[in-house]
């Protein structure tokens, strides 16, 4: 009996590439602009061109990469609108969170909690400076995560994305992460009073000043 074609499931092995790629631009090794290759990623990773192909495509969709004519693939780098926007996103859904936090549950203050001690952690421990940017925009998932609803804690992660992408290659040196770590402390506690307004305004704050110090492709 003959054997016909059997399809593989290559999804682990696209998944792990997407993932490798999707960290190296975080941590800033591939930066912003950065034409990515099919045929040098798979030399590089020791993998097939067509896996690289599809993990290039979830990256894609995922914002991080953008289709240039006639250039292919390319590291996004975000405009100074797209900034603005992405900041707009995130103050409607941060502070209407802080200000619905009364109707929190208990899990999600919890899990706001434990985002705010990894925070805290990570500084102490001078981890690296993308391990700290994960922590420290994790809490802000955590913040949207009272709302209650799956989907905006989707879009808060989908944010946040591309936030890490945009400070990747960003100095950090200048940071004074105790202060960070001291404001966002104060919001966590706020929140976990249900003083909401107070905890809006300081974000409101927190974020103007954030946004201000983020780099742009002009």
């Amino acid at each position: 009996m003959a054997l016909g074609p059997i399809e593989i499931d290559r999804s682990s092995t696209v998944d792990r590439v997407a993932h490798a790629l999707r960290e190296e631009m975080y941590r800033g090794t591939i930066e912003g602009g950065t034409s990515l290759r099919e045929s040098n990623v798979a030399a590089s990773l020791g993998v097939s061109r067509s896996t690289v192909r599809e993990a290039l495509q979830i990256l894609t969709a995922e914002g991080l990469l953008v289709r240039r004519p006639n250039r292919g693939v390319e590291v996004r780098r975000l405009t100074e609108d797209e900034i603005e926007d992405i900041f707009k996103a995130r103050r409607v859904l941060e502070t209407a969170a802080a200000r619905s936090v009364v109707q929190a549950t208990r899990a999600d203050l919890v899990a706001l909690t434990a985002a705010q001690r990894d925070f805290e952690e990570a500084v102490a421990s001078s981890a690296a400076a993308s391990v700290v940017t994960e922590a420290h925009l994790s809490v802000h998932v955590a913040i949207v995560g009272l709302l209650g609803s799956p989907r905006l804690t989707t879009t808060a992660r989908d944010l946040m994305s591309e936030i890490k992408l945009a400070v990747a290659t960003t100095d950090r040196t200048s940071d004074d992460l105790p202060a960070q770590v001291e404001e966002h402390r104060e919001i966590v506690s706020l929140l976990r009073q249900a003083k909401g307004e107070e905890a809006a305004g300081l974000l409101e704050a927190h974020l103007a000043h954030a946004k201000a110090f983020m780099p742009t492709a002009g």
